[in-house]
């Protein structure tokens, strides 16, 4: 993908930015295609001009193996969208609990809030109802009480207003603050 400067509108190649095939490759999780891109040179933590990494697309299509190599080959799995949102997030919203996993191994940061709204892995885990990531996500030490959304609601609130007991009961067994005002 070439790079233009924009003060003389000459264009340069850059050969080790990945063009749209690499990110093509980690949302439909061709790991053939991420391993030749790889070894091309490409830059793993490139952001696509939508605020976009490989990991994150790798992680919200629940392609394990393609997110696994990305972490081996230096993706930061911290890195985030103008939203806040990170690849953990976006594993989370999509409920690829094994992607989950892999990413808090790989020293995710369990309390990552999205600046939209305040949400985080663990309150979209209870909005959402996805038992597996809230309970990897509660297991893996998400602190309950560290963030809410702007609208104040809080996990517990969320399980709560969505009807939800079986998650109602794993926060408070997780020791949620249960007087959290929402």
């Amino acid at each position: 993908m070439p790079l233009v400067n924009l003060n003389t509108s000459e264009s340069h190649p850059d050969t080790f930015f990945p063009d749209q095939t690499f990110f093509r490759a980690c949302l439909d999780g061709d790991l053939e295609q991420v391993e030749r891109s790889l070894a091309e040179g490409v830059n793993v933590n490139a952001v696509m001009n939508d605020d976009l990494t490989a990991l994150m697309l790798a992680s919200y299509g629940g392609h394990i193996d393609v997110v696994e190599r990305l972490i081996n080959a230096g993706a930061n799995p911290n890195a985030a969208h103008s939203s806040g949102a990170t690849a953990l997030y976006f594993a989370t919203q999509e409920n690829n609990s094994d992607c989950v996993k892999l990413l808090i191994n790989a020293g995710a940061n369990l309390n990552a809030a999205t600046t939209s709204d305040g949400a985080t892995p663990l309150f979209i885990a209870a909005w959402k109802g996805y038992t597996d990531c809230l309970e990897i996500l509660i297991q893996s030490g998400a602190n309950l009480n560290a963030y809410r959304t702007l609208d104040g609601a809080s996990p517990l609130g969320a399980a709560v207003a969505r009807g939800n007991t079986e998650y109602v009961k794993a926060l408070i067994e997780a020791e949620e603050h249960l007087n959290a005002l929402d």
